[in-house]
């Protein structure tokens, strides 16, 4: 769903996209990283009758990977991806990048900025973002520059607590 204006707060260190679909999907990635967590401790070590070492380590990893992963969404989450300034496309300013550069300067018409190589608008951000790969509501941001490889070791951990 397309928003008009800005839909991002950058509150001291913290990034956040004001979309409802976005944090309702944040919510349930939390508590399926919960819940599966719940099932580990609950329905799994119920059933052991007796610990072994490989099962201990098997525990343990899980754990890690719960606590690795977790910590990965919420930086995910919470780290700028690389949003252009908006409204900085003034015409002072695009005459001086052309005059530095002397190449083309393209100028994003939805959120009037300057628009870098490999950037794009989020419509549901509102703004540019540099190297932006997708917006990912499970995450509630878009997955750009600054926060690509949080989101990248997060799918990786999230993966890894299904393996055995």
């Amino acid at each position: 769903m397309a928003y008009a204006g800005d839909n991002t707060r950058f509150c001291g260190r913290a990034w956040c996209v004001r979309d409802a679909c976005g944090l309702t999907c944040a919510v349930i990635t939390w508590l399926l990283l919960l819940y599966g967590e719940f099932c580990v401790l609950t329905v799994m070590m119920a059933s052991w009758s007796e610990h072994t070492v490989h099962q201990s380590v098997n525990m343990i990893l899980f754990h890690l990977l719960s606590f690795l992963a977790f910590s990965s969404h919420l930086k995910t989450m919470l780290t700028d991806p690389g949003a252009v300034p908006k409204g900085n496309a003034t015409d002072e300013f695009i005459q001086r990048l052309q005059n530095q550069n002397s190449s083309i300067v393209y100028k994003c018409s939805k959120c009037s900025s300057v628009k870098p190589e490999r950037a794009h608008h989020c419509s549901v951000c509102g703004r540019c973002v540099r190297r932006m790969d997708h917006h990912c509501p499970w995450v509630n941001n878009c997955v750009g520059e600054g926060n690509q490889k949080y989101f990248v070791l997060f799918t990786g951990q999230t993966g890894g607590r299904t393996c055995r």
